[in-house]
């Protein structure tokens, strides 16, 4: 029987959702910590066809690497880790075509970055903007102390947002993101499972020093994380996120219903259908982690798994530090992308570039050092960053 501790993302409908409520949070001392949250229809149902339709009819003809992974014959009875991968190249609307052919144990998986770069119209930045700047979209730049630190970031070296579309039975790698910044994810079609791992300390009432920071080595520790270095934006190599090969879906169950059994349960009731989702989401018997995953660290702590369904429509904020990997259950179309907000994101954010371009953190500005903020505006922080570099 496993024996993680399981528990859900909050979830907050979009009209009441405030990043300094539901996002942001300090422990009893003062430390700073920050959960997974989802925010619910962010986008309505008109607006995700909308975007999936100029998808596919705008950039349908870009060519994009597809994920194929698969079990070799010999391999039919061990699933886990025998699966094969393979990179096909093909048109996104001919990916579009493969996702609705996935399997479990024989799935397609799209990450692609960029193709979104001249086609903003089709990227719902602003509907996420809206909900860290508190404003409408008419008045979105008004307040430049809460703009994206990424906004000013020299276009060569920006990061970008990415196309993700996944077949039925496909997943992420398990990871935490690069540059420790504030990602998000919006659904646009389909449903996705998330599962994350909380590090030590994150949902603890009482702490002492930065133990989410701290506490996430212990996570590394167990997930064997290694860092890929990265080929992106030049000489500066900024990337390098961390990466397990580890799974929180190695085995699916065989009373977990197919893409096609959920569709039609669709047709009959749909919220049967979420709620059944959901079950399995949270239920690591229905999808059991690799095998060999440690259950508790060194200390004797529980690992506890967090974990959420996304619906289109819903916007997925994923903190800093906190593991994640993502499973569908049904083909599903979603964009992820990133934000750096100033004061909680920004030191983090230049620690780790110094950290991984080798120029050393003891360079950070005073600023941080203080913690004094006042005047200093994101703009500010990427131009001191980027004179260092």
């Amino acid at each position: 029987m496993l024996s993680f501790n399981i528990c859900r993302v909050r979830k907050v409908h979009k009209s009441q959702f405030d990043p300094d409520k539901h996002y942001y949070h300090f422990h009893d001392d003062g430390t700073p910590y920050e959960t997974p949250v989802l925010v619910e229809n962010v986008l309505s149902p008109e607006e995700c066809n909308d975007i999936c339709n100029g998808l596919l009819h705008e950039v349908g003809k870009e060519i994009v690497d597809l994920q194929h992974k698969f079990v070799e014959e010999e391999l039919e009875d061990d699933i886990g880790r025998n699966l094969q991968t393979e990179i096909i190249k093909c048109r996104l609307e001919d990916a579009f075509s493969y996702m609705m052919e996935s399997e479990h144990g024989d799935s397609f998986f799209c990450f692609s970055e960029g193709i979104l770069n001249e086609h903003q119209h089709l990227n719902p930045r602003h509907a996420k903007e809206c909900l860290f700047q508190g404003c409408d979209v008419s008045s979105l730049d008004s307040d430049v102390f809460k703009r994206d630190l990424f906004d000013f970031f020299p276009h060569d070296v920006k990061p970008t947002d990415c196309l993700v579309i996944s077949g039925m039975g496909s997943s992420s790698t398990l990871h935490r993101d690069p540059f420790l910044w504030t990602g998000t994810s919006i659904c646009l079609e389909g449903t996705k499972v998330w599962r994350f791992i909380a590090p030590p300390g994150a949902l603890s009432t009482s702490v002492k020093g930065d133990v989410i920071e701290s506490g996430v080595s212990f996570v590394d520790q167990i997930l064997d994380a290694y860092r890929l270095e990265s080929a992106a934006w030049g000489d500066y190599n900024l990337s390098s996120g961390w990466q397990s090969n580890f799974s929180l879906y190695e085995v699916r169950d065989e009373s977990v219903p197919s893409a096609e059994e959920l569709s039609y349960m669709e047709e009959e009731d749909s919220a049967k259908k979420l709620k059944r989702i959901e079950t399995i989401s949270s239920n690591l018997q229905n999808l059991q982690p690799s095998s060999d995953l440690p259950e508790t660290y060194s200390g004797g702590e529980k690992v506890t798994i967090v974990s959420v369904v996304q619906k289109p429509g819903d916007l997925l904020v994923i903190p800093a530090y906190w593991w994640h990997q993502t499973y569908a259950l049904e083909p599903s179309i979603a964009i992820a992308s990133q934000r750096g907000g100033l004061k909680r994101d920004a030191k983090r954010i230049f620690n780790h570039v110094l950290e991984t371009t080798k120029q050393g953190n003891e360079k950070i500005p005073s600023y941080f050092q203080k913690k004094n903020l006042n005047g200093v505006t994101p703009k500010d922080v990427v131009d001191d960053l980027f004179a260092l570099l």
